[in-house]
């Protein structure tokens, strides 16, 4: 009974230190420890991000709650406190990723900046808008969500309107400095991007438009040649102004 009241303590005490380590990290382990989160995390936010897209494509942007997302994803819905700040904060780092809408960087493509200055302004239009139709064609989940878009406002399709208009807003400042008339390189390039965006949309259902089998790629190499005609205005500037 003695020898029983005895060791009790160490055995609570071993079963406490036993239960700890099931817990705690190694620390004789400091990389084991510091890799593992890093990959779990990388990991827990990329299922997060897919399933804020797929909740999108089914149900648009109303079907996104904090409890769907972590729930699609399978996951904790403070997860996405703990790494985004907040459900917007998650959206938005969608609509910036390069795998979503195009970025500057990937409708410049392997081409530099100086090199696309080097270009005609029209061929520069060209390359850009036929670009953006490429990558957009490319991007299934990005057209449904565009598709959604339309049809609903609030505050998390605000963060997509913004991601594109900051992308538009530099493209026409780095890509087009040599163009003297300001507002209307904005009017050409909103009819222009507006219509490519249009189209691909519309392909997604609908095969043809105007003649043009929109699933072609001839379709297409017709529509870039075209924004070189219809932008040859601002090569030359000592053209009269375009209005």
């Amino acid at each position: 009974m003695y020898l029983i009241g005895y060791l009790f303590p160490f055995l609570y005490l071993s079963r406490y230190s036993y239960s700890a380590n099931m817990l705690e990290p190694d620390d004789h382990s400091p990389s084991k420890g510091a890799e593992r989160p890093r990959r779990n995390r990388r990991l827990t936010e990329a299922r997060l991000r897919k399933a804020v897209e797929d909740l999108l494509v089914e149900g648009g942007f109303s079907a996104l709650t904090p409890s769907a997302v972590g729930a699609r994803a399978g996951v904790n819905k403070m997860l996405i406190y703990r790494y985004f700040g907040d459900l917007p904060g998650l959206i938005r780092s969608i609509a910036y990723a390069d795998d979503f809408f195009p970025t500057f960087d990937v409708l410049r493509g392997e081409l530099s900046v100086e090199q696309l200055l080097a270009m005609p302004v029209s061929q520069r239009a060209s390359y850009v808008i036929d670009r953006n139709a490429r990558i957009l064609l490319d991007r299934p989940v990005v057209l449904e969500l565009m598709v959604w878009e339309l049809v609903e406002r609030n505050e998390l399709t605000a963060i997509m309107e913004e991601a594109r208009e900051t992308l538009g807003l530099r493209l026409m400042a780095e890509l087009f400095p040599d163009v003297p008339d300001k507002p209307m390189l904005q009017a050409v390039s909103a009819l222009l991007s507006a219509g490519v965006s249009y189209l691909a949309l519309r392909q997604r259902k609908i095969r043809w438009y105007a003649g043009l089998d929109l699933t072609s790629d001839d379709a297409w190499n017709g529509m870039a040649a075209a924004v070189v005609m219809m932008t040859k205005g601002f090569d030359d500037p000592d053209e009269p102004d375009l209005r």
